[in-house]
């Protein structure tokens, strides 16, 4: 989301431009593209522009200190802005392998550990079907858990990464915050369980929350297996 900001300017010691407003994220140019931290998707206020112009005219500034000057301002504004956000998803990739972590894997670790402690339910439950005897996916389709349709989409076995795996939460969290499509050379993320696996009475909650108040069901039930909870 593109950000406002309110700086103060002192491009030298007796001068001062008070409230100067920036702005980032609401325009990219193409024909000057460069580095955010040169400015890229940053705008200032023409007022503001104007002024330090004719402060460069009445001889007060020189060009390479306001130029300096808003460099700086860029640096500061990097954090607050949320900069990071709008890295190339390549790069951002890159400087996290470089330096071990990044913000965006500190965005996503809870949703990561999150993740891997429903798919090891969903598996704990997969492996006692006499207790969760039902399963269904994100299509809303309902199937018995011995269906071999549910069965040929599950997988053979369960190998999750452990929690502080660095590259594991890396490829979470990149794909997650990818723009377009996931950076090459993730790892695959292969524990995904596309199952929920539910006792008779969950799988009656479930049906019930996903029929309509005219009787209108919003899932299918399996035609192979047929279950009726």
């Amino acid at each position: 989301m593109p950000s406002s900001h309110t700086v103060t300017l002192r491009p030298a010691a007796d001068t001062e431009l008070a409230n100067v407003e920036f702005t980032f994220g609401s325009s990219f140019p193409r024909p000057r593209e460069r580095t955010i931290r040169q400015g890229y998707g940053f705008e200032i206020e023409l007022p503001a522009v104007l002024d330090l112009l004719t402060a460069i005219d009445d001889g007060v500034l020189k060009a390479g200190d306001v130029k300096d000057l808003l460099q700086r301002v860029v640096g500061a504004m990097y954090e607050p802005a949320d900069c990071w956000r709008y890295e190339d998803d390549e790069d951002k990739l890159a400087w996290c392998r470089r330096d071990g972590t990044c913000r965006t894997c500190d965005r996503h670790r809870s949703a990561f550990a999150s993740s891997l402690a429903e798919a090891a339910e969903r598996w704990r439950r997969w492996t006692l079907p006499e207790q969760y005897p039902y399963a269904a996916g994100n299509s809303k389709g309902l199937h018995e858990v011995g269906c071999p349709v549910l069965r040929r989409d599950m997988p053979q076995e369960f190998n999750p990464p452990a929690a502080d795996d660095a590259e594991a939460l890396r490829s979470f969290a990149h794909r997650k915050d990818a723009y377009d499509r996931s950076p090459r050379d993730l790892m695959p993320l292969s524990y995904h369980i596309p199952f929920v696996v539910m006792t008779t009475e969950e799988t009656r909650a479930w049906m019930e929350r996903n029929t309509g108040p005219r009787g209108g069901r919003y899932y299918h039930r399996c035609e192979r297996c047929a279950p009726a909870p």
